[in-house]
């Protein structure tokens, strides 16, 4: 139990506030039990001084003992008290069944409040109050008044308050345990709302809300506890957003550093395969190998090892530069139909070769901000891969549309079809639909991951898909950077 009050704020409360109610209410009645005597006699013995002066001033008026006797009697019958009247020799005359010897009580001698014998007037009997005065009547008679107030009241009152102690007792209890409910209710009660809403933030939970209109200090404390939970769950919801962002770049780069490891291995088996070869021809020709005596053939073939080498490296050597210069892209407006035209110029030659057919729908003009020397590199890719990957007499369609936003072209070239699970890693760097390597339709295998790294760097929308007639390659350019 004391370890509960000592874990809640409730329990000391009421606990502190019980212990008080019930000193204050017993300190309370105990001092009234003390002091209640004490004053109550001090009244009784003011108030039957007065009246003894008042009947001693009546009785000096009057003239003969008859008019004294009545008045005395008057006196006893209003203020309760027993009064005696003896003449100047100490003969009792009223009353006149009472002799002095036998009932007489003086104010030479009595018992005090708290039980001690004593002679002073000033200090009253636990049970009767007795003053002498002493009058003279208008006829020279004297005589002296004795008047007797009874106490006992008192200690009847101290007796009858002693009774009700364990009553009052009772319900000090009583009451001051439903008030130290009460008053440890409804101070406890905004604090512990205030505690479990800390408890909630600690956890980083941040929806509790103090409800609490009071405009206190405690009703200070909810609105400010409820303006740090607003605060911290914004900067949560913030950090939280840049933990994402943090984690998704975190992701994006390890994919970059994949792709970058895969692309350098690629890279490195796509230059052992000629380098071997180029170093299979010239130990043959150097050892005198058989079959290596035609130096001139083999020379030849080594020589064009070797250009195919150079064109694989100039083309690493231009990845690395727009991978490097990403954010260096110099963008003009540019007529993008022009610049097809020009490329479909260069290129006229080897579609002749291939003995394909051409079909062009291309505006006259289509403006867009453009790289121009990056993109007529992508064009050219695609363009060599359509007339390339074509069966010989087949088509070449080149189209070109526009919107308000964004410029559409798609190369088309009949007669071949792409696996469609081959699709997506078109754009891979080293893929090619031919499972051997040493295709007579050559490429190094790097020309449609250079268009994915243009086209990425001009922010277009690109792909490749199967048509009912053949292989369509698409873009989509923004007018707007």
């Amino acid at each position: 139990m004391i370890k509960a009050i000592k874990k809640k704020l409730s329990g000391k409360v009421f606990l502190i506030t019980f212990v008080l109610l019930v000193s204050a209410c017993s300190g309370t009645f105990f001092c009234i039990l003390k002091i209640m005597p004490s004053s109550y006699l001090d009244t009784l013995n003011r108030n039957a001084e007065a009246q003894s002066l008042e009947l001693l001033d009546t009785l000096s008026t009057y003239d003969n003992l008859d008019k004294c006797i009545k008045a005395i009697s008057d006196f006893e019958i209003q203020t309760g008290s027993t009064v005696w009247l003896d003449d100047e020799y100490g003969n009792t005359l009223y009353p006149s069944n009472v002799t002095t010897e036998q009932d007489m009580v003086t104010a030479d001698s009595y018992v005090t409040f708290d039980g001690s014998n004593t002679t002073d007037e000033n200090v009253v009997s636990t049970e009767k109050d007795t003053k002498a005065y002493q009058f003279s009547l208008k006829n020279g008679a004297s005589y002296t008044l004795v008047v007797i107030t009874d106490l006992y009241v008192v200690r009847q009152s101290t007796e009858v308050l002693l009774s009700t102690f364990p009553y009052v007792i009772v319900m000090v209890f009583i009451l001051s345990i439903l008030c130290a409910l009460f008053y440890s209710r409804f101070i406890t009660r905004p604090v512990l709302k205030l505690s479990a809403t800390s408890k909630q933030m600690a956890s980083l939970d941040f929806s509790g809300r103090c409800d609490e209109t009071r405009s206190d200090e405690l009703g200070c404390l909810a609105h400010n506890l409820n303006c740090l939970s607003d605060s911290l769950s914004h900067s949560m919801l913030e950090l939280q957003e840049a933990n994402a962002q943090l984690k998704t770049d975190i992701e994006k780069e390890r994919e970059l550093e994949r792709q970058r490891m895969d692309f350098f291995g690629a890279a490195s088996h796509e230059l052992k395969t000629p380098l071997t070869v180029l170093k299979g021809h010239l130990s043959g020709m150097l050892n005198g190998v058989v079959g290596y005596e035609n130096h001139s053939k083999y020379l030849q073939r080594s020589l064009a090892v070797t250009e195919k080498m150079e064109v694989l490296i100039r083309e690493l050597l231009y990845i690395s530069r727009i991978e490097k210069n990403k954010t260096s892209i110099q963008f003009a407006n540019i007529d993008f139909a022009e610049l097809l035209r020009t490329v479909i110029a260069e290129l006229t030659d080897f579609i002749s070769e291939k003995k394909l057919s051409l079909h062009i729908n291309i505006p006259d003009r289509v403006s867009c901000p453009l790289d121009r020397a990056e993109m007529e590199r992508a064009i050219q890719n695609i363009l060599i891969n359509a007339i390339r990957y074509s069966p010989d007499g087949e088509q070449v369609i080149v189209t070109v549309t526009e919107t308000n936003t964004i410029i559409s072209c798609s190369i088309e070239n009949t007669g071949v079809k792409i696996p469609e699970t081959t699709i997506c890693h078109l754009f891979e760097p080293f893929y090619r639909v031919d499972i051997s390597r040493n295709s007579a339709t050559g490429g190094t295998g790097l020309g449609l991951y250079i268009v994915r790294g243009i086209l990425e760097n001009h922010n277009a929308e690109y792909g490749i898909k199967n048509t009912e007639n053949g292989v369509c390659f698409w873009l989509r350019l923004p007018k707007k950077q």
